[in-house]
Parts: C-alpha cells; sequence; structure tokens
C-alpha cells in the first residue's frame, strides 16, 4: 500500500519540470532566512545574510570526483549539510555553494546531503523537514537533472514494532517485546520514527534515500524466535510498501573493518547476503557499504586488506558486481590506501557508485 500519491514519473524517466520559478540568490537567502528558524534544536544564533563570494574548492576533492568519473562510475558528491543548516545561514550558504560547485560537473550524478539524517544528531523531525525541503530545492534549482541522496537509520524496523509485521518474521509470543524496543527507540531518536521518516519523503523532495533498517543482534532476535535474515527481509517489505513508489531505495551497511579481514568465507557471504542480497531481493535497489578507507575511532577502516590486498569479503561483493548488483561505496582523498588513481581503480572494480568527500567539514 503506498501512503502517499506518486510525486515523481515511473523510474528511469528524466525529474520533473519543475513548476517553480529557479531561485535566485537573494531568493535563496529569503528561504535559508526563514527555514532556519526552525533550527531550533543545537542551533547556534543565525546570521541575518548567507555568505557570498566566489568558491574556491581543494583541489583534491575535485580530482577524486574527476577520477572517479574517467574510470566510468558515477561520482555523487557527499556533505553532511545538516551540521552546517543548524549552524546558520551564512555557514549554510557557504557549504551549500561549495557543494553545488564540486557537483557542477561532467560525471557527478548528485548530491548526498546528509549522514544518518535525524539520528543521534541533536535534531527534531520539524528541523529535519525544514533543512530537506530547504536543500532538496536548491540543489535542484542549481543542478538541474542531479539527484538528491539522504541516508537514514531507521530503528523501529529492525524492532519490527510496526502495526501488521507478519507473525512469520516474528511469533506472537514476542510482541510485546518488539513493541517495548520501538517504543524506546523513538523515545530516543524521534526524528527517524516512521511516521517522521513517512513525512520526509511525502513532503521533502528526496529523490534516493539510503536505509539502514537498524538490525538488532542475533541474540535478541533468537530471543523473539526469529534470526537476522527474517527481519531483514520483513524490514525491507516495510520500506518498500511504504516508500518504495515515491523514492529510490537502496540499502546501507558499514562493513569496514580495522586492518586484515578477521573473517572467514563464509562469515563474509552471509553477511552479503543479509546486507546486500535480502535487501535487493525485497525492493532495493542498490546497496551503498561503508567505506573504501577512513579514519575511525583510532584506526582505518577499508574494505580490502591493507594495500588493497583483496579478501573474503571483498571476493563475496565482487561476485554481486558481477552478477549486475549496483554497488555503492565513500571515498576521501585525505585516506587513500596506495594513490588515487590505483584507489581509484581498485574501487571501482567493485563498485559502480562512489559517494566523493566534499571536503565542507
Amino acid at each position: 500500500m503506498n501512503l502517499y500519491p506518486r510525486r515523481r514519473p515511473p523510474r528511469g524517466s528524466s525529474r520533473r519540470p519543475s513548476r517553480r520559478p529557479a531561485l535566485t540568490a537573494a531568493g535563496l537567502s529569503a528561504v535559508l532566512l526563514a527555514l532556519c528558524a526552525a533550527c531550533t534544536s543545537g542551533s547556534a544564533a543565525a546570521p541575518t545574510t548567507p555568505a557570498t563570494g566566489p568558491v574556491t574548492l581543494r583541489p583534491q576533492y575535485v580530482a577524486l570526483a574527476e577520477t572517479v568519473a574517467a574510470h566510468g562510475a558515477q561520482a555523487w558528491v557527499e556533505a553532511d549539510l545538516i551540521k552546517a543548516w543548524v549552524t546558520g545561514p551564512e555557514r549554510y550558504a557557504s557549504a551549500l555553494d561549495a557543494v553545488v560547485t564540486l557537483a557542477d560537473r561532467k560525471g557527478v550524478a548528485g548530491v548526498k546531503i546528509a549522514d544518518e539524517l535525524g539520528y543521534e544528531d541533536g535534531t527534531d523531525a520539524a528541523t529535519v523537514l525544514a533543512f530537506l525541503t530547504a536543500t532538496t530545492r536548491a540543489l535542484h534549482d542549481r543542478l538541474p537533472g542531479r539527484k538528491v541522496v539522504v541516508d537514514f537509520i531507521v530503528p523501529e524496523l529492525g524492532c519490527l514494532s510496526w502495526s501488521g509485521v507478519p507473525e512469520t518474521a516474528a511469533g506472537a509470543a514476542s510482541a510485546q517485546g518488539r513493541r517495548l524496543c520501538g517504543a524506546a527507540e523513538v523515545a530516543r531518536n524521534p526524528a527517524v520514527a516512521l511516521t517522521a521518516v513517512d513525512g520526509y519523503i511525502a513532503k521533502g523532495g528526496l529523490d534516493i534515500v539510503d536505509l539502514s533498517a537498524g538490525l538488532r543482534s542475533d541474540t535478541e532476535y533468537a530471543g523473539w524466535g526469529t534470526t537476522r535474515d527474517a527481519a531483514m527481509a520483513a524490514a525491507w517489505d516495510e520500506a518498500s510498501r511504504r516508500w518504495g513508489t515515491d523514492v529510490r531505495l537502496q540499502a546501507r551497511k558499514a562493513l569496514a573493518h580495522s586492518g586484515p579481514y578477521d573473517g572467514t568465507k563464509e562469515s563474509a557471504e552471509a553477511d552479503v547476503h543479509t546486507y546486500v542480497d535480502i535487501p535487493l531481493q525485497h525492493g532495493a535497489h542498490a546497496v551503498d557499504i561503508w567505506t573504501w578507507s577512513q579514519p575511525y575511532k583510532g584506526g582505518t577502516y577499508t574494505l580490502t586488506d591493507p594495500q588493497l590486498a583483496p579478501n573474503h569479503l571483498t571476493r563475496a561483493l565482487l561476485e554481486r558486481r558481477r552478477r549486475g548488483v549496483e554497488l555503492w561505496t565513500h571515498m576521501t582523498p585525505s585516506s587513500l590506501q596506495v594513490g588515487l588513481e590505483q584507489d581509484v581503480a581498485s574501487a571501482v572494480s567493485i563498485f559502480s557508485g562512489v559517494l566523493v568527500a566534499s571536503g565542507t567539514g
């Protein structure tokens, strides 16, 4: 069942023509000043005017985007613009200008505007919706034909707590535990409650949503009489039912590791089955795998083994690519394992989409 009327043409067609006039610089300033008044969670006092002036991009970020495109993959500029939004219109306008300048080049398919939006970031639903409305409008006007992506983690899906969850995914005896799980997650992060995400997708102007179902532990699922694979299938069926006709849905999962991969061929296959195969079988169009190489928690997390060496995980992902599965990953020029050309060539052998860091902070 589709909760909202179709807002976009069928997949594969071009983006619908806008009936709104393109934003002028003055118009964008007015929109930012008006909508950023909604940024009440964690925002600093808003400056009175957005930043103006020429944009200077760091050359290594331009080089990465252009190299990805030159190797035949789609580049997507990635920025966490919600941080700039809650700081105020001047910072937001400056970051947005930089993102637009980087994205406005051949081979760049669109922009990802936030990471795990609404989840443990201090925002509320009103702030998130105001941010999405302003940002998608600005990007669609300034980058015609490019798509706007956001990613969400929606823990209620992993809790199997929505009304009508099939008993094949979670037995009736576990209903109270699942409801308590969902209620606790909504209380902790109300901005990514299912009903809040319904509103963002209905009104926020998004083209693509990278979705994490927020799966629970194997032990918790066993206590409910189910498994993570059954939970993933049920979660993606619900996501597809609610949102699949309004946006392009993609799955997302962090599978990077510090140092050499310590799993077995069997564990790699099990993870790729849960986080890649099952979402694709239940409505996802692609899967975003974090991350090619990124400093994290005092180490460097990668998908390959050090120096681009393959492992059981990358072999499992490469096998999916050979079957025609669309996979994305993330790259930043500040964390390359060998060098620009070598890293990009290795990455695009597995991933047809690469989210390129924008360098906007």
